[in-house]
């Protein structure tokens, strides 16, 4: 009788647990699928299939067995891409300039966009290096590398690049992170500007521009400054595990505006303590960024970074309230992600006129709650091989999901672009290590 009575008790608690938070877990699923499906198809111009397989199916599989129950459907004449689970439904709208937006509502405007670039010849591969190239499309075991770009630049020149289909050099493939170095880039332009102070007190800004949500903030600590949202040292109690439910889905997923999930997060530690990875540091910082401009945020990235740096197709997605999503939503073709590590790289040199002096080298410079000295402003650094270990400890680079990567190696000249799909490691150690001693052999 008791062991009955137990197991009773056991379901009940089964059944509210899944009542209370099968609504997220499953807005969470079909959030990630109608959004990737929706960028893919309308954005980056990527058959559905190969999305679906190589990307939202195998991230899926936390679901268990669920997963067989997702679906979703393109909605050509609407530009959308519906998604759904066990009776829960997601929708992402296309948005033209401003790419896909979750959830959006009639307020969220279609901006026309540029047609996207066209396909044109691939510069080949040397001899020298065709060995590592082999190497870094080829599938271990059990595959998962899934290399889609790798593309080389020394001394300003293209001098190899190769693709997996679909993908083409004229494809725009998906920053996550790497986003997080270009926000990095525009508020190094602001300051230039004299429109945004790095140093920048948030509490009370925050208060200043979303004076209704002021009790959201009441947690924040009044010594936080843009500084710590960028080197990621804000102590505040960010859950970033790609779980369903933590902190990073529900931003991403769920919320219509993304930034106030971390600024109402309160705070793990002090600010400036720790560095400690966090997506939601990076929003905040969108949202400042964003306040400053006299464009919208999509006006003033054509204006002031595309036109400038000659990029061809930069796609950058924003949350339901119109705020850059600069955590994770950008989309850019491989050649346009070689031209804006060049400029990080010729900037670092001295040579580019768009940031203030040094801004490179402040950015990219380890912060002191970085104790492994990985991470500076927006930048992922190598001291000490931490990342590479058999690659130039000098370099830095963006790093986003499945395997995107713009590297840049200052002493060497060169400027790295690989793009991915990776579950599995994606080799880049070895063909930076490689690429390296081949440069060095050329004199």
């Amino acid at each position: 009788m008791k062991k009955r009575w137990m197991t009773v008790v056991l379901v009940v608690l089964l059944l509210f647990g899944w009542a209370q938070y099968s609504p997220m877990i499953l807005g969470i699923a079909t959030g990630y699928t109608a959004k990737q499906l929706c960028s893919t198809h309308f954005v980056a111009e990527l058959p559905d299939d190969f999305i679906w397989d190589k990307d939202v199916y195998p991230r899926m599989a936390v679901m268990g067995p669920l997963r067989s129950f997702l679906s979703y459907e393109v909605d050509e004449k609407a530009q959308a891409v519906s998604s759904s689970l066990l009776g829960n439904v997601s929708t992402a709208r296309y948005l033209g300039a401003t790419g896909c937006t979750l959830n959006a509502t009639a307020a969220n405007a279609f901006v026309e966009p540029r047609p996207n670039a066209q396909p044109v010849p691939d510069v080949s591969v040397p001899a020298e290096l065709e060995s590592l190239y082999q190497a870094a499309f080829s599938e271990p075991e059990g595959g998962g590398r899934n290399t889609l770009a790798l593309l080389v630049m020394h001394k300003g020149q293209l001098i190899a690049e190769r693709y997996a289909g679909p993908v083409t050099n004229a494809t725009p493939m998906q920053a996550w992170s790497m986003n997080k170095s270009l926000m990095a880039t525009w508020v190094g332009m602001q300051a230039k500007a004299g429109l945004i102070d790095p140093t920048l007190r948030v509490k009370p800004r925050l208060v200043e521009l979303d004076p209704q949500s002021a009790s959201d903030f009441s947690e924040l600590s009044p010594d936080l400054t843009l500084l710590h949202f960028m080197a990621m040292s804000t102590g505040l109690d960010f859950e970033e595990k790609y779980t369903p439910g933590d902190d990073v889905t529900r931003m991403l997923y769920l919320a219509d505006v993304a930034w106030k999930v971390p600024a109402s997060t309160p705070h793990k530690d002090a600010p400036g303590n720790q560095f400690r990875y966090s997506s939601g540091d990076t929003n905040v910082v969108s949202y400042l960024w964003q306040s400053t401009l006299d464009l919208p945020y999509w006006a003033w990235i054509d204006t002031h970074f595309s036109q400038p740096l000659a990029l061809d197709d930069l796609t950058a997605e924003a949350d339901v309230s119109g705020i850059q999503i600069g955590s994770s939503y950008l989309y850019m073709t491989p050649r346009d992600w070689l031209k804006v590590g060049e400029f990080w790289r010729s900037s670092l040199a001295g040579n580019a006129s768009l940031l203030p002096d040094g801004w490179m080298s402040f950015v990219t410079t380890p912060q002191a709650s970085s104790k492994r000295q990985e991470y500076g402003l927006g930048f992922w650094l190598n001291n000490q091989g931490v990342a590479f270990p058999d690659a130039p400890h000098s370099l830095f680079y963006a790093g986003g999901n499945s395997g995107q990567f713009v590297v840049v190696l200052p002493e060497q000249e060169l400027v790295v672009v690989r793009l991915g799909l990776s579950k599995v490691n994606e080799g880049m150690n070895a063909f930076l290590s490689g690429l390296v001693d081949y440069i060095e052999s050329q004199g």
